[in-house]
């Protein structure tokens, strides 16, 4: 039975010693396949920022203006001021007013004003004129205050024709802030 015993041990260690020899051929297999591969983690993050809004107060007003023969144009500056060219005056006992806008969002925020390049305003009996040249305070960008609020005023420049026809023209234009 001695006999036996040892060749069943031995049988059972040819056995065993197959087993460790096939498990340690499929772990090397495995990190051979692992070497050419790696994983690692990395952050996710999202910044929900509060809506841009820009709310006008009131729109450019140019004034009572005076046509003549001889074209000309009126500026209405950012800071309300008015200056003429050519044939055109101006009605110093009206005011003329740049357009004026409240900007809010993100405190600190930085944001981009992008402005129309011309505007056709029309009289009731459908004669135009162009108002062009739009500038801004600020300019090209702004920035709101810690409170998230800024002013925006808007200034342009309208041509006048000769014997430009008298009456109210009135036009819209479109004035947009973006974040930066």
């Amino acid at each position: 039975m001695v006999i036996k015993v040892r060749t069943m041990h031995a049988k059972s260690t040819q056995l065993l010693m197959i087993v460790l020899i096939m498990l340690f051929a499929a772990m090397a297999s495995l990190s051979q396949k692992n070497a050419y591969a790696a994983t690692t983690t990395t952050a996710v993050d999202a910044n929900i920022v509060s809506t841009i809004n820009l709310v006008a107060q009131n729109g450019i007003v140019f004034g009572d203006i005076s046509a003549s023969s001889i074209s000309g144009s009126v500026t209405i500056d950012v800071d309300g001021s008015r200056t003429t060219t050519g044939g055109t005056t101006v009605n110093s006992n009206t005011s003329g007013t740049p357009a004026r806008y409240e900007v809010t969002g993100d405190p600190n925020a930085l944001y981009n004003i992008t402005l129309p390049t011309s505007v056709v305003i029309t009289s009731s009996a459908g004669d135009n004129m162009v108002v062009e040249n739009f500038i801004s305070s600020p300019s090209a960008n702004g920035q709101l205050d810690p409170g998230g609020r800024q002013n925006l005023t808007v200034g342009a420049t309208m041509r006048v024709g000769s014997f430009q026809p008298f009456g109210a023209y009135t036009g819209v234009m479109a004035t947009t802030v973006e974040y930066n």
